[in-house]
């Protein structure tokens, strides 16, 4: 390492670093398809009906739950998934 005149450590072009440096973070390609997946009709209602079933139980006192919503959702969404995450995997 090679110090400048004003005592800061100026870069001795090592590539390690500046591999490093420029890596970019990796993303996971499952989460960038069911973003678009869940943007969807199908899953976009899915979604009202789950939002709509956890309003009504939080605010009322009761024994239902809104486990066949999510399963709605979730098997709509996971079925999108399914047809178009292996088309983005190199």
């Amino acid at each position: 390492m090679v110090w400048g005149s004003d005592n800061k450590a100026l870069d001795d072009g090592d590539p390690k670093k500046e591999d490093e440096e420029e890596e970019e973070e990796l993303v996971d390609p499952l989460t960038t398809v069911r973003e678009y997946c869940e943007q969807i009709e199908k899953c976009v209602k899915a979604r009202e009906r789950l939002e709509t079933c956890t309003d009504r139980v939080s605010r009322s006192n009761t024994e239902e739950d809104c486990t066949e919503e999510l399963f709605d959702f979730l098997h709509a969404r996971d079925h999108c998934v399914a047809h178009t995450l292996f088309d983005s995997v190199k």
